[in-house]
């Protein structure tokens, strides 16, 4: 009796050691999380002394494997809980506790039959794993019955993708916490090129340069191109293009490119669009407007792609179901489209920014706001991207070096504008102060630092120059990834530590954001 009454005491501790831990996260102001070493101490040493306190100790004729049972107990949630996915998974997943508590049960029981040993030492042994169970089963009631506002907290200081995944299997409620904060801005992963051979997609995370695998199958041979909303382009030998959501596996075919292909004929299927750019289409919540740059001019065109297809279909705008031809008389070359307050900029020849008004009537044309900056120079100009934020629109200029012998280019600097729309003009920025830029294949998009763990006043970058690149076959460039720090008065790229890394001819490494939405 005196056993159950110090076993009942031991739990109520436990429970108070894991408040604690709940309301010590609160009080530290890095924003530790389940996986922080005090967490991990707390559990190890309370799951520690309940094992030994457990009835399965009540008898001194412990087998040796019981034994190792017991010890395995005690340190794994110190093991573990090194990782929030396996941790929470593990001791949240009422399910998966049912099913391994089951075969763990059987499994001892088996093991006690075929080594003759008496009934007492199987029932110790059940009784072994029913205080183990119950150890494991209360971090989970825990951790599950926390209050919404609690775990909105917690949630919201996780910095890295794979953690928030792992919040949002803990229970319905984490998972509606999750969610309901889904849109923060999340720090973009680079998915390396494509290996052959296998469906593989090797990622890596600027978080805790750390290399991780998804299953995708359905960019196996395709040219890829990402965004910032969780989705990329693809694009097929077959001409078929796509948009497929990396996380929930759900694909949307876009238009035929019919019409792309006959203005630019002579074009092989990965050198044909230059870049795909994903935006919320500022008119209506429930679409995007895919733009494709394509050509040997570098022309527009528009696609409306509706979440909703009743809704979207009622529509029945400019661009749905076809991609629509922006008019260009004046023969503008075009880099990079970004959305600004609702409206839809481009950035032409040397800097020039128009705004694209995609739904005058009769067809979408093109409104020049202002010249490009006067003291660029164009020699040495590889790039250029438009980057909006919710208070500025930048321009940014990337530089670099051609090597012919090699067929590759290497980036050596970047400027930066910030344009003024009172005075209708660019002016120079030399610090991008709490943000970072992220520009290559796809769109380009930039992250206050503020809110997400990431080196500011930095441009992270891919080779994005496919001018070598015109046959199929053998590979050219996509070596040129890394970051630039605007405060370093070197002005050099840093190669990031992804390691292995292999570029196809249709292949290369992008920017992507995983996303649950």
């Amino acid at each position: 009796m005196e056993r159950s009454v110090s076993t009942t005491t031991i739990l109520n501790v436990f429970k108070v050691f894991v408040f604690f831990q709940v309301a010590l996260f609160f009080t530290l102001t890095r924003g530790y999380v389940i996986s922080t070493s005090s967490f991990r101490l707390t559990l190890f040493v309370t799951v520690l002394v309940l094992t030994f306190l457990s009835p399965a100790h009540a008898e001194k004729d412990l087998s040796s494997f019981e034994f190792f049972l017991t010890i395995l107990t005690s340190t794994s949630s110190f093991v573990i809980s090194e990782s929030p996915v396996i941790v929470i998974l593990i001791l949240t997943d009422s399910s998966l506790i049912s099913n391994i508590q089951q075969r763990f049960e059987r499994f001892l029981v088996n093991r006690s039959s075929s080594s003759s040993t008496s009934l007492v030492t199987s029932n110790n042994t059940r009784r072994y794993a029913e205080c183990f169970w119950l150890n494991i089963g209360l971090v989970s009631n825990v951790l599950s019955e926390l209050p919404p506002d609690v775990i909105y907290e917690i949630v919201n200081r996780l910095h890295t993708f794979r953690d928030f995944i792992a919040a949002a299997g803990v229970s319905r409620t984490w998972r509606s916490v999750c969610l309901s904060i889904g849109r923060r801005p999340q720090l973009p992963w680079l998915m390396l090129s494509e290996t052959l051979s296998t469906d593989m997609r090797h990622f890596f995370s600027l978080c805790d340069n750390n290399r991780y695998q998804l299953q995708l199958s359905e960019v196996q041979g395709k040219r890829c191109w990402g965004s910032p909303h969780g989705w990329v382009v693809t694009l097929g030998p077959d001409y078929e293009t796509h948009l497929l959501h990396l996380i929930k596996g759900v694909q949307i075919a876009l238009p035929p490119l019919n019409t792309i292909r006959r203005l630019a004929a002579t074009e092989e299927w990965f050198h044909l669009v230059h870049k795909f750019i994903l935006l919320k289409d500022p008119s209506h919540k429930l679409s995007f407007l895919v733009i494709a740059i394509f050509g040997p001019v570098n022309r527009l065109a528009f696609a409306r792609v509706a979440f909703d297809r009743g809704e979207g279909a009622a529509l029945n705008r400019r661009g749905q179901d076809e991609w629509a031809i922006v008019t260009n008389p004046d023969n503008l070359i075009f880099n990079d489209v970004a959305c600004f307050n609702d409206k839809i900029y481009a950035f032409c020849d040397n800097g020039k920014l128009v705004c694209l008004e995609i739904d005058a009537l009769p067809e979408a044309k093109v409104q020049v706001i202002a010249p490009g900056p006067s003291e660029e120079e164009i020699d040495t100009l590889l790039k250029l991207y438009l980057v909006e934020t919710s208070e500025n629109l930048f321009g940014i200029f990337r530089y670099g070096l051609r090597n012919p012998l090699e067929l590759r280019h290497g980036t050596t600097s970047f400027s930066v504008y910030k344009f003024d729309f009172r005075a209708s003009a660019w002016k120079r920025v030399i610090d991008l102060e709490d943000l970072a830029v992220f520009v290559g294949d796809g769109n380009s998009w930039c992250i206050p630092t503020s809110t997400i763990l990431c080196r500011s006043n930095c441009i992270y970058i891919t080779d994005d120059n496919w001018e070598w690149q015109r046959y199929p076959g053998v590979a050219y460039g996509g070596h040129d990834v890394g970051v630039f720090n605007m405060a370093q008065t070197e002005r050099v790229i840093q190669r990031l530590p992804f390691g292995k890394n292999n570029p196809l001819f249709y292949s290369r490494p992008i920017w992507v954001t995983p996303t649950l939405r």
